[in-house]
């Protein structure tokens, strides 16, 4: 059986590691000891460092919160590095940093080691389902030899372009997700004052040209359900459209939308922080409109 290993097993990371537990012999690290027993329970080998796993196996996965503790995991104490045989590969499902993700694949390229970025999109949910998308920066050899094992992740997997092409697009597609979550909560907020029920509202506009992802999931799954848990940080949210501002700053692209956005975030952040889950910018719309949205 392959030797797979995987370092961050949080919100994300947990329910991508699974399906590779299905048929690799899966070693994982987590700062976590709940979330390395979960895999040791279900027969995974735990690691105590990224020395130590990448000594057992040349297939890295990693799934951390930003790209800064990805460099920590990558060339710190203890790291990948010191134990990272050549042609290894570390694939960085991180939502992070296109700049510091082509740093760290130049400096690992120099010793022969390949890293590549693949960060996700379709939450939890799509990643338990196996149908999330997985979107990959590297050459093309490198996405044709790593893609066999994607698959086993997902049926969705796409080719970005080089290096640092995948996080690319994710911090746009977050950002994206952050501006057509706010309109929707804005419009739905207007429809409800004027006498609409929220629930045939968004109904109604998922079938029409105004669909989005929060109508599509977010609304009915997390707000209207009255569950108010998506599993996605205020912070997460907060770091990501960062992200992408740095990428607009970096090429001189105004984004007015964007910032628009993410001043609305700040208002959620504000009264709830940077731990409370997204599905809190239903209680920011309703303090601000006057509507109820939520049952």
């Amino acid at each position: 059986m392959e030797k797979i290993g995987f370092i961050g097993l949080g919100n994300m990371g947990a329910p991508l590691a699974e399906r590779l537990l299905k048929k690799y012999q899966l070693f994982v690290h987590d700062l976590d000891e709940n979330n390395i027993k979960y895999f040791t329970d279900k027969g995974a080998s735990a690691c105590s460092n990224p020395s130590e796993l990448a000594s057992q196996t040349s297939r890295i996965f990693l799934c951390l919160p930003t790209s800064t503790i990805v460099e920590k995991v990558v060339n710190g104490d203890n790291g990948l590095i010191k134990s990272a045989k050549k042609d290894t590969y570390i694939i960085d499902m991180t939502t992070g940093e296109p700049e510091i993700t082509r740093k760290i694949s130049i400096a690992l390229k120099q010793k022969d080691i390949n890293f590549i970025d693949a960060p996700v999109s379709g939450g939890p949910k799509g990643a338990n389902q196996g149908n999330i998308a997985i979107m990959v920066g590297g050459t093309e050899d490198q996405f044709s030899t790593i893609k066999p094992i994607m698959d086993d992740i997902s049926s969705n997997i796409f080719y970005a372009g080089e290096i640092g092409s995948g996080h690319s697009i994710k911090a746009g597609n977050n950002l994206l997700n952050l501006i057509c979550r706010m309109a929707t909560f804005e419009v739905i907020s207007m429809l409800v004052k004027d006498g609409v029920e929220p629930e045939k509202a968004v109904n109604i506009i998922q079938k029409s040209s105004g669909r989005n992802y929060a109508t599509e999931i977010t609304l009915p799954d997390n707000i209207l359900s009255g569950k108010m848990i998506q599993g996605f940080s205020t912070g997460l949210m907060k770091k990501d459209a960062g992200v992408a501002t740095k990428i607009a700053d970096a090429n001189q692209v105004k984004i007015p939308l964007g910032q628009l956005s993410q001043e609305l975030l700040k208002t959620t952040i504000d009264e709830f922080g940077e731990e409370a889950d997204m599905s809190n910018v239903a209680l920011t719309y309703e303090k601000l409109s006057g509507a109820k949205i939520r049952p």
